[in-house]
């Protein structure tokens, strides 16, 4: 199986034995039609997935979510317009009704600078911070950036300080082309003679360049701050330090060598730095792959890796609310990985899941869209076991191949590695952007 986080794909494999004692096929001798009617009755209908449609039942996140200050909102693939759609829902409610003030993205942290400046100081453009965040280049994304943007307006109209923030944690940016700009712009107002030497380190993109390029301005902290603000070399500083994890994490995916430890160590940091030092330790709203957010453990190249929601779920405990995504059936958006094909984007259809899975037994609910908590279900009653499981559940990520559908399942027990779970029966694409 390979699960996918990133927009290039990562070899991986859950290890259930790590999460629950078996992983035999589940023990449910109750009638199918037993399950659905529990579903039916404990599931929270949520009745469009579009952002812009007013969603009358999102009360019920505020009992299960509790006093919980970090939120993981999961996708099952990353190309999914649905996905995007309700979890802006989920946002908008957590913001507006609960106090969120942060949403933070598996995307680059350099790269999502220039989104964060534009939604709260209106600096550039939406199309702009957009192509420079380099992922995720689509409408449902640009939806995202104009939704926060007017927030942000809408709140300080009304005399408040920008309410929003947006960033993101990952230390996976594709190239070091921001980071460089934002290095080099830093430099030429607080050290202008070091910028060029600087400049020319971060062009020759080595491991060697990005440790010297960390020490450098590390041992610069006092002169920096004096020519500037905290802030600022901060954050500039975070940026150097994410350097050398960014370089060996795609040298090792390139060389088939273990990367993950290496990208959730670097990640988790990123994280609780954000949040100290840009958010106040404000409450926050996470934006990932299910493989990411969740309490997982994978196998990464003989090695065992903790994902970032596993991290998280030791540092916060209940503190962290982390709920998935499933579907049933549809399309979406990913890298065609078939042997033979040509590595581009591309429209797929899923095969359907069959009854072994979790996506079998939510679509037999017959409920299109829905909200299970799994963490406050008592799981002794013979009408909830079952979703104990072990079930497959599906990781698609940024590629697909459909004439391998089974690689992109894994044998988990639902609620041993999320505290909720959104489903959606049916999903479309999402909808590609360009910048011209």
């Amino acid at each position: 199986m390979k699960i996918s986080g990133s927009p290039i794909p990562l070899v991986i494999g859950m290890l259930c034995l790590f999460l629950f004692p078996s992983c035999k096929e589940p023990e449910n001798d109750l009638p199918e039609d037993v399950n659905q009617a529990w579903l039916r009755q404990n599931a929270v209908i949520i009745h469009s997935a579009d952002p812009d449609i007013e969603e009358t039942n999102l009360y019920a996140l505020k009992d299960k979510i509790g006093e919980a200050r970090i939120v993981g909102l999961g996708e099952a693939n990353h190309g999914t317009t649905e996905m995007w759609g309700v979890r802006q829902k989920i946002s908008k409610y957590l913001v507006e009704e609960m106090g969120f003030t942060g949403i933070l993205m598996e995307a680059g942290f350099p790269n999502s600078l220039y989104i964060n400046d534009y939604i709260t100081r209106g600096e550039g453009t939406a199309s702009g911070s957009h192509q420079l965040l380099g992922s995720w280049r689509y409408q449902e994304m640009r939806d995202l950036i104009d939704w926060m943007r007017e927030y942000n307006i809408q709140h300080s109209a009304e005399g408040k300080a920008p309410a929003l923030s947006f960033y993101g944690y990952d230390c996976a940016f594709h190239n070091w082309t921001e980071a460089t700009n934002l290095i080099t712009r830093y430099l030429q107002s607080v050290d202008p003679g070091e910028a060029e030497t600087i400049k020319t380190r971060l062009e020759n993109y080595t491991a060697e360049d990005a440790r010297y390029v960390r020490d450098f301005f590390e041992s610069r902290k006092d002169e920096y701050i004096l020519n500037g603000s905290e802030k600022e070399y901060n954050t500039i500083l975070r940026i150097a330090m994410n350097l050398e994890p960014n370089w060996t994490l795609w040298y090792n995916l390139r060389n088939d060598l273990p990367e993950l430890n290496i990208r959730e160590e670097a990640n988790i940091e990123n994280f609780n730095w954000i949040i100290e030092n840009l958010l106040d330790n404000g409450k926050v709203i996470i934006w990932a792959h299910n493989v990411h957010v969740g309490n997982c453990i994978l196998d990464d190249a003989g090695y065992q890796a903790q994902m970032l929601g596993s991290r998280l779920k030791e540092q916060y405990g209940d503190d962290y609310y982390v709920i998935a995504s499933e579907f049933y059936s549809g399309r979406f958006y990913a890298w065609d990985r078939c042997d033979g094909h040509a590595f581009i984007f591309f429209v797929h259809s899923a095969a359907l899941p069959d009854e072994s899975t979790y996506a079998y037994h939510f679509h037999n609910a017959g409920i299109p869209v829905f909200f299970l908590d799994l963490r406050h279900i008592d799981y002794t009653t013979e009408t909830a076991k079952w979703l104990l499981g072990p079930m497959k559940f599906r990781f698609i990520g940024a590629e697909y191949c459909p004439l391998n559908d089974e690689y992109y399942y894994d044998t988990i027990s639902l609620p041993a590695n999320y505290d909720g779970l959104i489903f959606l029966d049916k999903i479309s694409q999402t909808n590609p952007v360009s910048f011209n």
